[in-house]
């Protein structure tokens, strides 16, 4: 059944899994430059970021410049996300994604024709604009078309894809170091085109948003498609009743913002300044859990301190994504079973029981047996992390959103997530040079502050429709209500009883 003719579970499943292949392409490109740092040919076409072969203030300054080249796809990615405030509620779901597939094209040429320092900065740049519009739109488009008891599940596949990427990149990695001259790495680099052109050519056939419709005022257009997600007529009661909740919801939302003056960052009814936040800060604790400093510089770590060889080094890289693969799927099937905060806590937890151990196995360096039972804890992170802390926060944003700024929102939370996910990248390799094993209790500090705020003020979403949680923000009059709201408010609350007709003009259950 091709796209066009899609209906119900499969139509969902077929969107969730072509927005996975985005992050795919997002997973893949984080992690490819790992490979890159102590391989000879692309040192050579890019001296400045060698640290195998220098000393002193060279290595020093070469330790900057490599964290920039690996970091400058996060900002990149970050400008993308932040793209998103302006052009993906005029362009839609669908295009805004074929917009992001055309800049990450753009990007990855550069990249792969790279003969100076210059040129890999810029590429990299480009490749993460396009990416970052992906990962501010995908969650988004997939926790709106999906069924609310099977959202988890559908948008955790993206992290199953994106983690499959970086598993992907290492064994390329791997494979090309055997080869010799630039073709170990700019095979590396062009690899994802493929990916590319597959999304840039299939993206057309995808449905919008019927939320997004409903938003545009498009309401027939909005009960087509939902009919199509439901895989029943356009005329069935579900159908109609869901398209009439959500356009209730929109009207509300919309009319309570014009009353208040209702920004981004407005307390109003709505209490979007309060989810902004939340959307920001879960995305931020991802980062701030260190776990990107294990899997952007594993190479040089296994490498160059703690002492295996090359082909050790790389083979320890990859497998270590795999672990981080296995993170992610094992969170697709319990992410609907155990509900968003348990996970979130549980990864987090961990991160500060793992950081520790780093920290301590590897303070001295002198005793090799500690330092590399180390090399057992950087496989427990990666593979605890990624279960509830690495697709979960993106999802989070986007449900916890209201339709009328969710594309906002979810572009926040995206730009807070790259913002961040330069810094681990840009201050790493610096820390990993001056305060070596002390780096690790930063982040054993800040994955505990990040366990206390999650269960003080995320409220669980869990089986709800975006309309329901909507009522919890709505139900909320401080900061730390939506915890306690969430664990009150019914399950399948019938909602257009609800919302208060006051708000909402007469007619809309006829529309």
């Amino acid at each position: 059944m091709g796209l066009r003719h899609a209906q119900g579970e499969s139509l969902q499943r077929m969107i969730a899994v072509l927005g996975a292949v985005a992050f795919l392409v997002q997973g893949y490109n984080q992690a490819m430059m790992n490979g890159f740092m102590t391989l000879p040919s692309f040192l050579e076409t890019v001296p400045q970021v060698d640290t195998t072969h220098t000393t002193g203030s060279q290595k020093s300054h070469n330790s900057t410049i490599q964290g920039l080249v690996i970091a400058i796809f996060e900002v990149g990615s970050a400008i993308g996300a932040l793209s998103c405030l302006f052009v993906g509620d005029k362009l839609g779901r669908p295009k805004t994604m074929i917009l992001a597939g055309s800049i990450s094209l753009v990007g990855i040429l550069i990249q792969v024709t790279t003969y100076s320092l210059a040129q890999i900065l810029v590429g990299r740049i480009v490749t993460g604009i396009g990416i970052g519009i992906y990962t501010g739109t995908v969650p988004m488009y997939v926790s709106e078309t999906a069924n609310p008891s099977k959202r988890g599940q559908l948008v955790l596949v993206e992290g199953v894809f994106a983690l499959s990427g970086f598993v992907l990149a290492s064994w390329v990695n791997f494979g090309m170091y055997y080869t010799t001259g630039s073709v170990s790495w700019r095979f590396t680099i062009a690899l994802p085109l493929v990916f590319i052109i597959l999304l840039l050519s299939l993206t057309p056939f995808l449905p919008e948003s019927p939320r997004w419709l409903i938003k545009q005022k498009r309401l027939d257009d909005a009960t087509s498609i939902m009919s199509r997600l439901f895989g029943a007529p356009p005329d069935d009661a579900r159908v109609v009743k869901e398209v009439a909740t959500i356009h209730a919801a929109n009207q509300r939302s919309a009319i309570n913002r014009s009353k208040q003056s209702g920004g981004l960052f407005s307390m109003g009814e709505n209490r979007h300044l309060h989810r902004l936040l939340i959307a920001m800060s879960v995305t931020m604790f991802t980062q701030l859990s260190g776990i990107n400093a294990i899997t952007f510089y594993s190479t040089s770590i296994f490498e160059e301190t703690l002492g295996y060889s090359g082909i050790d080094a790389r083979i320890l890289a990859a497998c270590l994504q795999i672990a981080l693969a296995l993170g992610g799927l094992t969170a697709v099937f319990v992410v609907d079973r155990f509900g968003r905060r348990p996970l979130m806590m549980f990864s987090l937890g961990a991160m500060v029981i793992e950081q520790a151990a780093v920290a301590g196995l590897t303070s001295d360096l002198g005793n090799l047996a500690a330092s590399r039972a180390a090399v057992f804890f950087y496989f427990i992170a990666n593979y605890t992390l990624t279960i509830g802390m690495f697709i979960i926060p993106f999802m989070y944003g986007a449900e916890i959103a209201p339709l009328d700024i969710r594309h906002q929102i979810t572009a926040m939370g995206a730009m807070s997530s790259w913002l961040f996910n330069f810094m681990v990248a840009e201050v790493s390799p610096i820390a990993f040079s001056n305060i070596k094993w002390k780096y690790n209790i930063v982040y054993a500090a800040t994955s505990t502050a990040g366990v206390i705020v999650i269960f003080l003020f995320y409220p669980e979403t869990r089986g709800r429709s975006l309309e329901e949680i909507d009522q919890i923000f709505i139900q909320s009059k401080s900061v730390f209500d939506p915890v306690r709201v969430a664990k009150k408010l019914p399950m399948g609350l019938d909602l257009m009883e609800e919302i208060d007709h006051k708000s909402v003009p007469t007619g809309v259950e006829a529309a």
